[in-house]
């Protein structure tokens, strides 16, 4: 009898060692890092979307995607633009949509994010303020 409690508490020993690896390899997120843009940061967990990017001598469109909760991704977007310097112009929601302007020096940035059942979408346009 005495073994067989002994089994069962080594049993639950290791069943909260292996539940405590779980939990500290899933609270580790990846970090924020620039892509196209030198002065816009990307949260870790999103990923570039190659096909529908198009940037050129710094300004265009830059599209990644990922699972990302809507009102945190634009939490962190308003936080880091300000952190480079940006200005936050204004900010709208639509249809589960969150649509952010920010204006710095001689350029305007859009950020678009959408959020749908399998991902979430951000399109982020950078255009020059100069008259083309």
């Amino acid at each position: 009898m005495s073994l067989v409690v002994v089994l069962m508490f080594s049993g639950c020993a290791q069943l909260k060692n292996a539940a405590s690896n779980v939990t500290s390899s899933s609270e580790t997120r990846p970090s924020p890092r620039y892509l196209d843009f030198a002065d816009i940061m990307i949260p870790g967990e999103l990923e570039r979307s190659a096909k529908e990017c198009y940037i050129t001598n710094g300004f265009g469109k830059l599209v990644v995607t990922g699972r990302v909760e809507t009102e945190s991704l634009a939490q962190f977007f308003i936080t880091s633009m300000n952190d480079e310097k940006w200005v936050a112009l204004n900010q709208y929601k639509y249809q589960g949509s969150v649509k952010l302007f920010f204006k710095k020096q001689d350029k305007f940035a859009e950020i678009l994010i959408e959020e749908n059942p399998l991902a979430t979408r951000v399109e982020i346009w950078v255009v020059p303020q100069e008259k083309i």
